[in-house]
This record gives C-alpha cells, structure tokens and sequence, in this order.
C-alpha cells in the first residue's frame, strides 16, 4: 500500500546539499533525531542536475531549511549566484544556511560572511566546521535550535508499511494488528477486527512491536482513538519499566536507527521517485502535483 504523501512532506525538515561527510558523519543525522530535527542528506548523483533535486525539495515540501556546502566543487552550479537567485526568488519565504570548512585566517572568514550573511541576508546563518567533526555535531545542533528547526513537533513520527505489526494480549485473547505509524514516544494501531476494545487510558502491558524487523516490547497507555472507514484507529503513549512516559532508555536506543532508516526511506525514495520522473522532463509541476494528489 502507498504511503499518503501529504503526511509524508508535512513537518518541517532540514536538508543538508553535498555535505563533507568527513566533517559531518551521516549518524548525526539519527543524533539529531533523537533530538527532534528531521535532517537529510542530498548528495549529487547525477541522476538529475542538482539545481532540479534543490527546485523538487523547495517545491515539494513546504517548510524546509536548506544548508548548502559551499565547499563542494561543483561544475553547474556557482553557490554565491545559485543562492543569489534562490533568495531573490523566495525571500523569507525560504530559510537558507551554508556551511564551510575552517579557513586558515580571520580575514577570509570575514569575506564569506560579508557575502552571504550581510549581502545576500541569508538567515540560518553562515557556518565554518570545525577539523574536529566531534565538535560539528554541538555547532550544527545549536544552529538547529536557533532556527527552531524542530517546528512545531516535540516527537517525529515516522509512517509505517504493512510490515509493522503489533501483538498483544487483551482480556485473554491474543491481538495482532499493523501499526500506523511510531515515534519514540507513540505509536498509532490498527484494529480492522473490532477486537481492540481497550479503555481511555488504560495501560497495555508487554506489547510486541515489529518495526521493519526492529522487534521489542513495551508497555503503553491509551491515549485515543478514532473510526477511520472499516477500520479504529488507536493511539497509544509508551511507558517504561518505572511508570514514567516514554520507552526505556536500552529499548529507546535500540530503535532509534529503525525509525530514523523507515523515516528516511519514506523521504528519499519519494524524492527518488520525482527525481526519475524529472530527468525525462524540464517541467517538474504536472510530476509534483501527480505525486502530492496520488
């Protein structure tokens, strides 16, 4: 089953283009979620030129940050004019960072902040990385917070196939269904069988969750629920071993890969998919609406 892609492109999310991942390792990515921040990385491969990926994610998705490597050599793209032209086009309505390595003097460093902060107003700031990339994960994680790149989420939920399940024990019947979606803090279940009839914040003890093969089990508490065509939705909070809201922290940082990867592999591949699309076309609009309508 298709996952909706409305859901997919809400929430606000941080792309970062052509990273030096020498300086910024990709699990800092699965760091920042645990933090709140859904950030992805956009490499160049020359699928489609990388000005069109930047034109499909600024189209597709409608509260983004960008921060772009100015360091990365590229041959189509010249940053300062491509970025010059992005902020003549959007204005505020963009929120634009870029990220460089350390330069060797002050005054260089002076040149570039001059050009992107003060010239062209760019407003997620301008960010020399430091050789220490350990040092990199608190620069870039206060750049997020500045910029309050969480949005309005204090958990990000990543969609789940058919493939996540849930079973549990109710009442002396045996339960099993598939999962809607999982935070590190929710989850959203399935019933179709009109057998989940759990009361209004009454606690489920030792449910098993599947997720894409990260299985484990907790205990969680009904928060809501909700008829969705033939089938009830039922959203439930985790709760750990003492009571408290949320997963126990071994369970927690065990699952933390598997959310980020399912959150991820819904992103890219929707990217992915537009991006094969718009290879063959110079107009992207029919392919961005035939996606956000299907």
């Amino acid at each position: 089953m298709r996952l909706p892609v409305n859901e997919i492109v809400n929430g606000r999310k941080t792309f970062f283009i052509t990273p030096d991942t020498s300086l910024m390792p990709e699990l800092y990515l699965e760091d920042f979620f645990v933090l709140g921040y859904e950030c992805y990385f956009i490499e160049n491969d020359k699928r489609v030129s990388l000005d069109k990926k930047i034109d499909i994610i600024i189209s597709l998705f409608k509260d983004v940050i960008i921060f772009f490597n100015i360091d990365y050599n590229s041959s189509e793209i010249d940053w300062y004019s491509y970025i010059k032209n992005l902020t003549a086009s959007y204005g505020n309505k963009l929120s634009i960072g870029v990220l460089y390595t350390k330069r060797q003097n002050k005054e260089e460093r002076a040149r570039i902040e001059k050009k992107y902060l003060f010239d062209l107003g760019i407003c997620c700031g301008c960010i020399q990385l430091d050789y220490q990339k350990k040092n990199n994960f608190i620069l870039i994680e206060k750049i997020l917070y500045a910029n309050q790149a969480q949005g309005r989420r204090k958990n990000i939920r990543a969609l789940c196939p058919s493939s996540c399940t849930y079973s549990l024990n109710y009442n002396g019947n045996q339960i099993t269904g598939t999962i809607q979606d999982v935070s590190l803090s929710h989850f959203t279940a399935c019933d179709r069988a009109g057998k989940l009839n759990v009361k209004l914040y009454e606690k489920i003890r030792d449910i098993h969750i599947n997720v894409q093969g990260y299985i484990f089990r907790a205990d969680a508490v009904l928060l809501t629920e909700r008829q969705t065509g033939s089938e009830k939705i039922f959203v439930f909070a985790f709760t750990d071993s003492a009571g408290h809201n949320g997963l126990d922290q071994r369970i927690k940082n065990f699952l933390v890969s598997g959310i980020y990867k399912l959150m991820e592999y819904n992103c890219i591949n929707l990217l992915n998919e537009i991006y094969t699309r718009a290879s063959k076309t110079e107009d992207i609009s029919n392919i961005l609406e035939f996606n956000l309508n299907a």
